[in-house]
């Protein structure tokens, strides 16, 4: 989930901003949490449990460039984008090592930009989740604890770090909420790549020390994702 926070001491825009944050991240799948502050002190009394915070310049008492840098003393590690009319200011953003500015009123493509952006620096932080619900229970998987998954007989299998997790469902509603981190390899398995070792002989080792095989028919999609993979570490 990114948290986030608005700091604007006019309402109207703070709550546009909001809404206009809200569509894009609802748009793009991602979980959040918005927090809005109409004031400097209300933000700094706040946890500042936040990934990302969007900070008004001109406000009265504390103006934004000095509520950052308090931020930035009481060590929030986050990321700020200034909201602005004033684009002298934008110097005084490099000081307090903010990501990037948006002028009022504020544009979309910009925001969008933005928000792109803090998503990407983010995903290093960010786990990505399984989300699995039948009809008696429900539970959170880490993808990145996944190994593989299997279908068998309309039963599921997530090889995980843990275990074994299953229950009855499909594998191409697996597929497409793994999407696009995992390889399908085979009409029974996709696999996760980053536990991915080598690729022998029409068999993917995995650093478990399992062999899943690779079909004929996913061979060409399967290798044409594993080099470019590849070529992104390079």
């Amino acid at each position: 989930m990114i948290r986030i926070a608005i700091c604007d001491d006019e309402a109207v825009m703070c709550q546009n901003l909001k809404k206009m944050v809200s569509l894009k991240l609802e748009q793009w799948g991602e979980p959040f949490r918005i927090t809005t502050y109409a004031n400097a002190l209300q933000l700094l009394c706040s946890p500042l449990d936040f990934d990302l915070i969007f900070l008004d310049i001109q406000m009265p008492g504390l103006d934004g460039v000095t509520l950052a840098k308090a931020l930035r003393q009481k060590e929030f590690e986050g990321i700020l984008i200034f909201v602005t009319i004033l684009t002298e200011c934008m110097l005084d953003a490099f000081e307090v090592e903010a990501m990037d500015y948006l002028c009022k009123p504020i544009d979309e493509n910009r925001l969008d930009h933005a928000l792109k952006r803090s998503l990407k620096r983010l995903g290093l932080k960010t786990e990505k989740h399984l989300f699995i619900q039948t009809m008696n229970w429900c539970k959170t998987v880490k993808l990145s604890d996944i190994y593989y998954c299997e279908v068998m007989n309309r039963k599921i299998f997530l090889h995980t770090k843990h275990g074994l997790i299953d229950y009855y469902g499909k594998m191409k509603e697996v597929e497409q909420k793994t999407a696009p981190y995992f390889i399908r390899c085979h009409r029974s398995f996709l696999i996760n790549p980053d536990y991915l070792l080598e690729y022998i002989n029409g068999q993917a080792i995995l650093e478990n020390g399992e062999q899943i095989p690779v079909s004929k028919n996913y061979h060409q999609a399967f290798m044409k994702r594993v080099i470019q993979d590849m070529d992104k570490e390079v």
